[in-house]
């Protein structure tokens, strides 16, 4: 993945809600042109950053065994700017758990204020960490969240869950 939106993981409510953290800093490519002069976080990344908070609730929850895809954007507006310095919190609660998708409402704030809201389809690809071709997959996941898993607060996982 090319842009990376989680620094860390404050909580997840297992398989209901994550709430997570992006330090934005002006020394992110992205800032460079958009605006020259006047620095604001793109909407498509904003968009970005929910969908990465999607994917981790549902990776996470389901043990890697779960690879999420964006699948559809709905009703996404933007009601401020994110500036380098910025530190969103995002917020991804899920609505509609299908088998083979899931919908989430989303929300970034920045220092309590509200930034953007939207609801999210993401896919899901199923991964057997037995089958060679995945072993891959599943390695990457789990490394991927383990730095910012340190410290989150986790909540109503079952006990089969652990």
């Amino acid at each position: 993945m090319r842009y990376r939106f989680i620094d860390r993981i404050i909580s997840i409510e297992w398989n209901k809600e994550i709430r997570l953290i992006k330090s934005t800093t002006s020394t992110e490519e992205f800032y460079a042109e958009h605006f020259d002069g006047f620095p604001v976080l793109p909407g498509a990344l904003q968009i970005e950053a929910m969908a990465q908070a999607c994917g981790a609730l549902l990776e996470i929850c389901s043990t890697y065994t779960v690879f999420s895809l964006l699948l559809m954007v709905e009703k996404v507006k933007f009601r401020h700017m994110v500036h380098p310095g910025d530190q969103m919190l995002i917020t991804a609660s899920l609505e509609i758990d299908a088998p083979d998708s899931a919908q989430f409402a989303t929300r970034i704030e920045v220092e309590g204020k509200l930034v953007a809201t939207g609801y999210l389809v993401v896919g899901k690809v199923i991964i057997d960490a037995h089958q060679p071709e995945y072993q891959r997959t599943f390695a990457g996941l789990e490394a991927y969240y383990r730095f910012p898993l340190k410290d989150t607060v986790i909540t109503g996982k079952k006990k089969q869950d652990d």
